[in-house]
């Protein structure tokens, strides 16, 4: 009896439940990829504990002097509370809006005291917030100040300030409130253009994990400037849902400033490639990881400044120039395999094969073990540093030469005694060296010019770990094979192979490298920010004293 009913009830309603839980996940997987989940402000205020003090918090509840250990800050609007004052906080102090009615005009959202530093009252043009304790007011969407006595006298609809042609209102996001796991969800359905000109929103991707636990305070600091659903946190949401921003915007070309290191924006590049996204949306880098060398070549700097100010930021995108990044197709044909074995990937920065590899192999197995506790760039740095001290001693590639060819353009090449080859496509490598040019000194046309978006890479060869000391300090030079539009490399026997920061250790292979098309970028050409702030500033008293917009002064100039 128990195997009767074990064969006519139990198995087939085991089956049926197994099948009805793939079908629904199944389902949900694909839902999910058409929305993006956006914060629900009207439940509470997204707070995050006051960590870098430079200078006084105030709580808008009691107005007591907030401390490390008690105060609280909303990221999205500014308001401050200390653990006490959370609830009433919660209850009678609305939070910056993502969404409203599209034929609502927005108002000024003022918060009670806490401005920025050197905050000046956009009325008498006088500095705010001089005194002690919770006073004056300051818009968490345009950013403007206001002493008491002159909130009156400044109009009631704000503008959204001088990054408004970045900013998405709240009026032309349409979000629809979905249930999921138990919890009341909203998720963006559609975007409408605002009827301005030139409208160019910014979207911010990052991961709070990443650059040593920082990227959690930097997204927090682009949502006090912008609309909060722009910022997008990867260990939250799929990188594929956070793309469809730029299907809902339509015709209207976009900006992603990419938070983190040089495998966060090749593999964000790819999934842009994958989605055939049109436009193609612009990428700014804030540079999070070791080496950031694609971050280098663009000019956004080798690391981000602990102090950052995310208005810098802005404003340097806003003057950025658009460039072509050439995107180069990697194909591993396995030796002897059969074609469902070949692997296809994308390369931006720079392949090698070798000891480069090998060393930094050593590192990323390193990194994932149980026992990697302290993540710091500096600390990163040393460990590279000891690794290559070990293959000093160890030489694991050496005679290379012997177990591959390099072929330029369908011809090959003759090697020296090597320990690795390195094919660029940037000139930056392993944390800034510029290999290509590095002791040429002005002769760079008997070499050939290095660029980004020339359609070639530079095929360079190492002769050892210790050669790649040399020319981190400058004291040598590398063995120069040529440019080419394609390279071919024949792994005769197994070695470790890295592309743009991710290693793994190869089989006899044939690697083959070709041009695919281009990535749409953006170069940071502004020498100083300071200088160019001082230039807005002037012209913006000028344009006042005139009775003048300040925005057309200062893009006439």
């Amino acid at each position: 009896m128990w195997e009767e009913g074990f064969k006519t009830v139990i198995l087939p309603t085991l089956s049926t439940m197994l099948v009805f839980v793939l079908v629904i996940n199944f389902f949900r997987r694909i839902t999910e990829e058409t929305y993006i989940h956006i914060r629900d402000v009207t439940q509470e205020h997204n707070w995050k504990p006051i960590r870098k003090v430079t200078k006084a918090y105030y709580c808008s509840i009691c107005e007591s002097l907030l401390l490390n250990i008690n105060g609280l800050l909303c990221d999205s609007c500014g308001v401050c509370a200390d653990l006490g004052c959370v609830k009433t906080a919660n209850k009678i102090l609305r939070c910056k809006a993502i969404t409203m009615e599209n034929d609502e005009q927005l108002l000024h959202h003022w918060i009670k005291g806490n401005l920025p530093v050197v905050a000046m009252c956009a009325i008498c043009n006088e500095e705010c917030d001089t005194e002690l304790g919770l006073m004056d007011w300051w818009c968490c969407w345009c950013q403007r100040s206001v002493h008491d006595s002159c909130k009156l006298s400044i109009s009631e609809v704000c503008d959204f300030g001088r990054f408004r042609l970045m900013i998405i209102p709240p009026q032309s996001l349409k979000a629809i409130s979905k249930r999921r796991r138990m919890r009341r969800k909203l998720v963006l359905h559609s975007v409408i253009k605002p009827d301005w000109n030139g409208w160019n929103p910014l979207i911010v991707v990052g991961n709070r994990k990443s650059g040593n636990n920082d990227g959690e305070e930097i997204l927090s600091l682009f949502r006090g400037l912008l609309n909060p659903a722009q910022v997008m946190d990867l260990a939250e949401q799929d990188p594929t849902a956070i793309f469809m921003w730029c299907r809902l915007l339509g015709n209207t070309p976009c900006t992603v400033l990419v938070a983190g290191g040089d495998g966060t924006i090749a593999w964000l590049l790819n999934i842009i490639h994958k989605l055939q996204l049109k436009p193609v949306p612009a990428v700014a880098i804030l540079p999070l990881g070791t080496g950031n060398d694609l971050s280098r070549v663009l000019g956004w700097g080798k690391e981000h400044d602990s102090n950052l100010d995310p208005s810098e930021i802005l404003q340097k995108i806003q003057l950025a120039e658009k460039v072509n990044f050439d995107r180069w197709a990697v194909t591993v044909k396995p030796q002897n395999g059969s074609a469902g074995s070949q692997q296809n990937l994308f390369m931006y920065n720079y392949l090698s094969v070798g000891v480069d590899a090998q060393v930094t192999l050593d590192f990323h197995r390193t990194r994932q073990s149980r026992f990697y506790l302290f993540s710091h760039r500096i600390f990163n740095k040393l460990l590279y540093i000891c690794f290559g001290t070990q293959q000093v001693m160890e030489r694991e590639c050496k005679n290379l030469d012997k177990n591959l060819e390099v072929y330029l353009n369908d011809e090959r090449v003759d090697l020296p005694s090597i320990e690795s080859i390195v094919i660029l496509n940037i000139p930056s490598w392993a944390a800034g060296v510029d290999l290509w040019n590095i002791g040429l000194e002005g002769g760079q046309n008997e070499v050939g010019v290095q660029k980004i978006d020339d359609k070639k890479l530079e095929v360079c060869a190492l002769y050892s770990s210790f050669h790649m000391a040399q020319l981190q300090v400058g004291y040598s030079q590398p063995h120069r094979l040529g440019q080419a539009s394609v390279v071919k490399v024949k792994l005769l026997k197994s070695c470790a192979i890295q592309i743009d920061g991710e290693p793994w250790y190869q089989n006899p292979c044939e690697l083959t490298i070709t041009f695919c098309n281009q990535a749409l970028m953006l170069e940071n050409k502004l020498v100083s920010l300071s200088l160019y702030m001082g230039c807005q500033h002037y012209l913006a008293n000028l344009a006042r004293m005139n009775n003048l917009k300040s925005e057309h002064c200062i893009n006439t100039y």
